[in-house]
This record gives structure tokens, sequence and C-alpha cells, in this order.
């Protein structure tokens, strides 16, 4: 009893906070696009319409990101504190993560009427921006990976060196093999972004117009399958820890 209270605890911390609530809407969305399929059965139509009903609550509830996104950019100072590579690659991340939000906005706005116009190009544009924004974010993982590959392989050349020169582990060794372990977590935390914005960047390229590389030859289940997985990592990754719940 107490295990299925701990469980729900969590669940339910996560639906009360707006983040952990459109992450869950989020992968229910591509679990029902999944479902759906090429929509070629009453069933799977069912499916289409409530994977469209909850990806149209996410954009409605998106109108109201824009100054969320700033703030963070802000407080980043857009990437301009990054050093080396990571400069450009954060300043550009950063740059088409805020794009992306007024122009989804005004395609919606027209989508709705509410504004007058053709809202094709802007969900265009919403789009490239999501893709540049992911391609920036795999890059940066890329440079991170091999920085903390570089730092583990300076830290096991550290390591036996000192064994070599003291046949006891000394406190310095001990120390070598806790930032390790750091190392590794960092590393896979990496590894699990990567194949995060992977999924996502192989989706947006997908519902792009035709002729631009795998544009519009992806299933409507393998986007599914692929959005769930990059919904369950974000999950994972910000599930709460027992000593929160």
């Amino acid at each position: 009893m107490a295990t299925v209270v701990k469980g729900l605890t969590s669940v339910v911390n996560v639906l009360e906070t707006y983040r952990g609530r459109d992450r869950v809407m989020r992968f229910l969305t591509y679990a029902a696009m999944f479902l759906g399929g090429d929509g070629s059965t009453p069933l799977q139509i069912k499916w289409k319409i409530l994977s469209s009903e909850l990806s149209g609550c996410r954009v409605i509830l998106r109108l109201f990101d824009d100054l969320s996104m700033l703030l963070y950019n802000m407080s980043i100072s857009f990437g301009r504190k990054e050093k080396g590579l990571l400069k450009p690659l954060e300043i550009c991340t950063a740059l088409f993560n805020q794009l992306y939000y007024p122009s989804e906005h005004i395609a919606w706005f027209r989508q709705k009427k509410i504004l007058s116009g053709n809202s094709a190009p802007f969900s265009l544009f919403g789009l490239l921006f999501w893709a540049l924004a992911l391609l920036g974010e795999i890059a940066k993982c890329l440079v991170r990976l091999m920085r903390l590959n570089a730092q583990a392989k300076s830290l096991q050349k550290q390591r036996k060196l000192d064994r070599d020169s003291s046949h006891e582990t000394s406190p310095q060794n001990i120390q070598i093999q806790e930032n390790l372990k750091k190392l590794a977590t960092e590393k896979m935390d990496c590894i699990l972004l990567f194949l995060q914005y992977s999924c996502d960047f192989i989706n947006a390229i997908s519902w792009m117009p035709p002729g631009v590389l795998w544009a519009q030859k992806l299933k409507s289940s393998t986007n599914g399958i692929l959005g769930m997985i990059a919904s369950f990592i974000m999950l994972y990754r910000n599930w709460p820890s027992s000593q929160n719940s």
C-alpha cells in the first residue's frame, strides 16, 4: 500500500506542475499517434482524433510560453556566457527557440481565422526554427560528450600514475574515482539528451515539405514511436526523486 501511495504521489507531483503535465500530455499525444497509425480503421481514427486534440491543447498552452523562454534566455545571456565552440551553438539555439513561439502563435491565430492570411508559411517557420534548435542541441551534446571523454581520460591517467606510485589507495585516488563517477553520470545524461533531441529532430524533418531529406517519408506510427521515446526521456530525466516525493 505504501508503495502505491508513493507512486501515486510522484505522478501527482508531476501532473501538478505545468511542465510535468505538458510532458505527460506530450507522451500521450505521441502514443495516440502511434495507435492511430494510418487511420484506416474506425478505432485508429479515434486515436488520431485524440492525438490531434491533445496536440491542439498543447499549442494553446504554449501561447503563454514566450516570456518563460525569454526569461530563461536572458538568464543565460542568450548563450554568450559559454566559451569555445559551445558559445555560437548556445546563441543560435537560444535564438531559434525564442523565434519558434511567435511563429507558432501567428500560424495558430491564422488557422483559427483570428488573424487574416495564410497560416502555412508561419507553420513552416515554426517547424524550421524547431528543427534548427534541435540540431543545435544535438551539436551541443556532441561537444559536451567530447569534453567529458577528454576529462575522463585525464582522470584515468592520473589514477594510474597515483596507483603506480603507491600500493595503497590514497585520498587523491579516492577523489579521482568519485570524479569519474560524476563524469559517468553526466555522460549518461548527455547521451539521453542526444537521443531525445535526435528523435525529435527526425520527426521535425519528416513533417517538412516533400523534398527535404526524409520529409513526408515516415509513417505516422513511426513518428509516434520516436515521439514517445523523446517524451519518455523527458519524463525520466525530470521525474521527482524519492526525497522530493
